[in-house]
């Protein structure tokens, strides 16, 4: 009797799971499609309206040119309206994992991927590269994001040895990016003090975010690094979740925690500092896009990683689409919209965790 018990018992939970995997797909299938839906509307609407039947011709024309399509319109999908759509993607993929990471190996809701001061970091590597401006020339278009990526990493170093010499404690590692975070934002305020007036609104408007202007070349350093990002947070999905239960029972699991830890920070490092380095510090994207795929998928981080993904890759198109158009053809620093969605949500985060 008893094994009969048992054997219904295991065919209701391998039932049970094959609802809760069928039904997981089916949101990922959700995800896409409406991110492919908003990509197309995105390329539609703007100053210069393009319907969805030009695009697909544009598009088309790439691979066969005996299509006849107009200059104006291969300038605004190829050169202005595509780049962005795919920058603002991968960007949103960056940002929503990389905070994912965060709150996962620190187990704090509220931590985002600016929490170790990453952002403020390269905030003054771009204001560093814009005031210096003519010794930089032979770098060309790419002296402010080399700058932001290097005083990124080098934000992250000087926390991460900080936190070595401590004993290596979250607790520390978070106070560390804190104070890091605080001392470079005051040497930007001082660049900005010393800076004449055409390089402050060029140091504030970058401080704001924008996806302006974007190369299909920059696009490429940005998906090479997602792309291999999202390969490892995948392969290693399985400790995560693991490591959700705790350090004791990680290891009691043999999990090796620090290790898992150390990858979790250089990532997480990694994708924000290439998405800030060519967008500009854009909040509160990592912050929200984990919570949201908790709400709808659960805390499996084998869905947990894609579905992020595609959220944080649907927040940050939208918020683009947004400031292009809600006071065109002025545009408006996508930092803005991205913190009028972000801070009532952390707003409620704070209130929900109090209350819990």
């Amino acid at each position: 009797m008893n094994q009969v018990a048992s054997n219904n018992l295991r065919i209701d939970k391998k039932n049970s799971y094959e609802k809760r995997k069928y039904k997981n797909l089916m949101i990922l299938v959700g995800l896409s499609f409406l991110l492919v839906l908003t990509s197309i509307l995105s390329i539609s609407i703007g100053a210069s309206s393009v319907d969805a039947s030009t695009v697909a011709e544009v598009v088309m024309n790439v691979f066969n040119k005996s299509l006849s399509v107009s200059q104006v319109d291969k300038i605004v999908v190829l050169n202005i309206r595509l780049p962005r759509v795919f920058v603002a993607i991968f960007a949103g993929i960056a940002l929503s994992n990389a905070g994912l990471l965060m709150q996962g190996i620190f187990q704090n809701p509220l931590v985002s991927p600016y929490t170790l001061g990453v952002s403020n970091g390269a905030a003054f590597g771009a204001a560093l590269s814009i005031i210096l401006g003519t010794p930089l020339s032979f770098l060309g278009s790419y002296k402010v994001p080399i700058f932001a990526f290097i005083f990124s990493i080098i934000t992250m170093l000087m926390v991460y040895v900080i936190s070595i010499i401590a004993k290596n404690s979250s607790k520390t590692l978070i106070l560390s990016g804190v104070a890091i975070g605080y001392l470079f934002s005051a040497m930007v305020s001082f660049l900005k003090y010393v800076s004449d007036t055409d390089e402050l609104p060029e140091i504030v408007f970058w401080m704001m975010g924008s996806l302006s202007g974007i190369e299909w070349e920059s696009i490429a350093i940005i998906v090479v690094i997602v792309v291999i990002s999202f390969i490892i947070m995948m392969r290693y999905a399985w400790d995560l979740n693991v490591m959700s239960l705790g350090e004791e029972s990680a290891l009691s699991l043999g999990v090796n925690f620090n290790k898992i830890k150390n990858i979790s920070i250089i990532l997480s490092t990694l994708m924000t500092a290439v998405a800030v380095a060519f967008t500009g510090i854009i909040g509160f994207v990592g912050l929200i896009a984990p919570h949201i795929s908790r709400m709808i998928i659960g805390s499996d981080y084998r869905y947990l990683v894609p579905t992020s993904s595609l959220i944080g890759a649907l927040l940050l198109l939208v918020s683009d689409t947004v400031a292009r158009n809600i006071i065109a053809p002025t545009e408006l620093p996508i930092g803005i919209i991205t913190s009028f969605i972000g801070v009532p949500f952390f707003l409620y985060l704070i209130i929900k965790q109090k209350r819990g």
